[in-house]
């Protein structure tokens, strides 16, 4: 993956849960969690050695509880940065992942800082961002306030498309049409983000 981010795809950066396999939901005790997590810890650091000799960085991104049992917040993804120590090492967040395991989404965002290397714009539904529940502006007002310059991204998933669909629980349509929801996400996204802006 790595090689084809550097080589192939030239993206300066590889996100997602690359510590575990998705749906890997065990209730562990407390060594077998540590184990889980050294490993996770060894992996990553042999990946973030690789990338960083092709000047690649990688977003390591917390999945709420009914997706993996090991990185479920900003800050235990934050622990799991630390241990691997190293400097392109970094985090996505995903405020649907955010909203169902944060207190405060934007705290969350202002404690992960310098260290947010992709933001996922994802409505608690999955759906349109903005046709939603969350608190947008203070989103957008705490990515500013940390200097967060990196891609913003509207994660949506469709139900037309079965194999994902199924992967992340899509069972009915969450917009009129992709392109309405990447529309209309979009022009929200912008508006809240402008305002956001120093002068805005």
């Amino acid at each position: 993956m790595l090689r084809a981010a550097s080589t192939q795809l030239e993206s300066p950066f590889v996100s997602g849960p690359m510590y575990a396999a998705v749906g890997n939901t065990v209730l562990l005790d407390e060594r077998a969690r540590r184990e889980q997590w050294e490993r996770a810890v060894a992996s990553l650091k042999r990946a973030a050695s690789y990338a960083a000799e092709r000047a690649v960085k990688l977003a390591i991104e917390p999945l709420n509880r009914f997706e993996t049992d090991l990185v479920n917040t900003v800050d235990q993804g934050l622990k799991l940065v630390e241990d691997v120590g190293s400097d392109n090492v970094g985090l996505l967040l995903d405020t649907f992942h955010m909203n169902i395991e944060e207190k405060d989404i934007p705290a969350a965002i202002r404690r992960a800082a310098w260290r947010i290397v992709e933001f996922h714009a994802s409505s608690n539904d999955r759906g349109t961002p903005g046709d939603d529940h969350l608190p947008w502006r203070d989103i957008a007002t705490a990515l500013s306030e940390v200097g967060f310059e990196g891609p913003v991204v509207i994660e949506a998933f469709t139900p037309e498309i079965k194999e994902i669909a199924k992967a992340v629980s899509i069972w009915r349509p969450l917009a009129k049409s992709q392109d309405a929801l990447a529309a209309d996400g979009l022009k929200h996204l912008r508006t809240v983000f402008a305002s956001a802006s120093p002068g805005g």
